[in-house]
């Protein structure tokens, strides 16, 4: 029964709210049936609230005096009558933690007793004797705290009290002490057991401070059944009030599927109830209405449905780590690297296909998918997002947050995260030399149109190769340029080539940056050399490639010390001229102070070998 009576604590696995009805049917030698009770539970968060009304939870008796009184038409028996009835109950839980639930349950009872008496009424003419009927009530609201704790996938544990709180609103008499339903305080304790083969262990123990004490024990064993899960289970119980000493069973089916549950089970009793004797009602009171000496045989049928307006939730963040600042510069980065981590945990039992996604504010015009994930059941895995940088022209140097989504099968996440990440500005960069093919794609247009410009001045010239090529667009483009050292410290501001012609100026990676991409952007390939520091801090030079082969160095140099031999990206091997691009007196000077670096650093200290030079070609 899906009751207040053994789940003080009104404990619930309900993702969004139930609605359950049970109907009794009891055999007094004809069968009746009736409402039992009809609940109603809510989750909101880690909180969840019960509602049970149960009109089926109630008891009567009538009392008939052995003696016996005369009235005017009839001989009568006096009698009491007693009716007892729980009207409804109430129950709130807090889950403190996956393991750990605490709640209380409010329950209210109605107590009316009837006792009949004669009375002898006098006239002139005539005495009689009448019958008159005194009532009495002891209502009373009862309340009681409960813990569950779930230690593990095997063990769980639950105590509550019995009859905490008690509240009466009463015009009590004689009658209503003599019998009331006891409300001594006690305790309750249940320990479950469960096992993977689909057996569940249950027992159970009541103790009141006075002098009542029961307990029972079940079994109940679950397997898959036609897409749902069958229960089948007994449970024994004992009380001190009655004979024999399992004074009754209860078996129940139930089976379950895609949120509803059908079950059915009963009470059968050992004892003959009938034999109470109204000294026994006095003396030993009831302590329940669903389980006492004068219970009936009964079964139950119940109907549970499992409503929900929100999906089950699949998957969790556990949280998410930032692995990286964004430069908006660098957003193809972005695409082949996670800015961010997340880990995430499988909350359900099968299979899952995580959907990952961010949005950075100001940063992606709308939320940017990261690869799919499959997480197995009860995994936890890294989950990495990617992005994609929308409006980098607009990009500020600022805090911005980043909102993480978790989806699986349904339209809304799962679960969702929010971090602060640092986002800068266009100019920004993250010190790796490699990054700074970002910086020479971004303005090919510029570069092109301003090297053509260039060229154009040296029609017969243009017939000479690409070597005179290199020469006259260094010696232009060189002219009018100073060095200028990165003014900021706290991190690396590369100019786009149009800035560095505009400011006519800038530090070595601005120069290398703007004259790749005016040899790249009409065709010349190059390469960035990385003169790696101790201190972390690179010096940026430049190959150029000429497109002669090693057979033809004479039409250029007859020093094999100024060039390098390399392959282009067909694999052919052809001359390669270092250029330092802070030489700002012409070409000869700037390959000539290119090479001896290049010689001294990469080819006599091994620096190719060791790692401390590296070179970076801009495909």
């Amino acid at each position: 029964m899906n009751g207040l009576e053994s789940n003080i604590s009104n404990f619930s696995n309900t993702e969004d709210f139930e609605l359950t009805a049970s109907f009794s049917f009891r055999n007094d030698n004809r069968l009746n049936s009736n409402l039992h009770s009809l609940s109603f539970s809510k989750t909101i968060g880690e909180h969840n609230f019960y509602f049970r009304y149960t009109p089926g939870l109630a008891q009567n008796f009538i009392i008939k005096s052995s003696a016996t009184i005369q009235l005017p038409d009839t001989i009568a028996n006096l009698k009491t009558e007693l009716n007892y009835s729980e009207k409804f109950g109430l129950g709130y839980s807090y889950k403190i933690s996956s393991s750990v639930n605490l709640g209380f349950s409010l329950r209210y009872f109605e107590q009316t007793f009837r006792k009949e008496s004669p009375v002898l009424y006098y006239t002139d003419s005539v005495n009689y004797i009448s019958i008159k009927e005194d009532e009495s009530t002891n209502n009373y609201w009862r309340g009681d705290i409960g813990a569950d704790v779930i230690f593990n996938d095997i063990i769980s544990f639950s105590l509550s009290t019995i009859n905490l709180f008690i509240s009466r609103e009463s015009n009590a008499g004689e009658i209503s002490r003599l019998y009331s339903l006891k409300t001594e305080k006690g305790i309750h304790a249940s320990l479950q057991l469960s096992s993977a083969s689909g057996f569940m262990t249950k027992l159970g123990y009541e103790y009141g401070f006075d002098n009542y004490k029961a307990f029972y024990a079940g079994l109940n064993y679950s397997f898959d059944f036609a897409g749902g899960k069958i229960t089948s289970g007994v449970l024994f119980m004992h009380d001190k009030f009655r004979n024999p000493f399992i004074t009754a069973v209860m078996p129940s089916v139930a089976f379950t599927k895609e949120g509803y549950t059908i079950s059915a089970g009963g009470v059968k009793y050992f004892s003959n109830n009938i034999s109470k004797t109204t000294e026994s009602l006095i003396n030993e009171g009831i302590y329940s209405l669903f389980n006492n000496p004068y219970s009936a045989d009964r079964a139950f049928v119940n109907f549970n449905l499992a409503l929900s307006f929100k999906s089950k939730q699949l998957v969790k963040f556990i949280d998410v780590s930032i692995d990286s600042d964004i430069y908006p510069t660098l957003s193809e980065v972005y695409l082949n690297k996670p800015f961010a981590t997340g880990k995430a945990v499988n909350l359900s039992n099968e299979i899952i296909e995580v959907r990952p996604a961010s949005y950075i504010k100001n940063i992606n015009n709308e939320p940017i998918y990261s690869p799919s994930v499959k997480i197995l059941p009860g995994d936890t895995v890294d989950i990495g997002f990617y992005t994609i940088v929308s409006n980098a022209e607009a990009a500020k140097r600022k805090i911005e947050q980043a909102d993480f989504y978790l989806y699986t099968d349904k339209s809304e996440p799962d679960d969702y995260i929010r971090k602060p990440v640092l986002v800068h500005d266009k100019n920004s960069w993250d010190g790796n030399v490699f990054n700074l093919i970002y910086f020479v794609r971004k303005d090919f247009d510029f570069s092109n149109k301003y090297s053509r410009e260039i060229l154009n001045k040296y029609p017969r010239e243009m017939t000479d190769g690409v070597f005179r090529k290199i020469k006259i667009l260094y010696d232009e483009y060189s002219r009018n340029l100073e060095y200028v050292s990165d003014p900021r410290a706290s991190t690396e501001r590369v100019q786009f080539p149009h800035e560095t012609i505009e400011l006519k100026g800038g530090d070595c990676d601005d120069l290398s940056v703007c004259f790749s991409s005016m040899l790249e952007s009409i065709g010349i390939q190059t390469a960035f050399v990385d003169y790696k520091n101790p201190d972390g801090v690179s010096h940026v030079n430049l190959l150029a490639n000429t497109e002669l082969s090693p057979t033809e160095l004479f039409k250029i140099t007859n020093n094999d010390n100024k060039i390098v031999v390399r392959k282009n990206e067909e694999g052919v091997d052809q001359i390669w001229l270092p250029i330092e691009t802070t030489v700002l007196t012409g070409f000869d000077d700037a390959w000539s102070a290119g090479a001896d670096k290049f010689n001294a650093e990469a080819i006599e200290n091994l620096g190719l070998s060791k790692g401390s030079v590296v070179i970076i070609d801009i495909y």
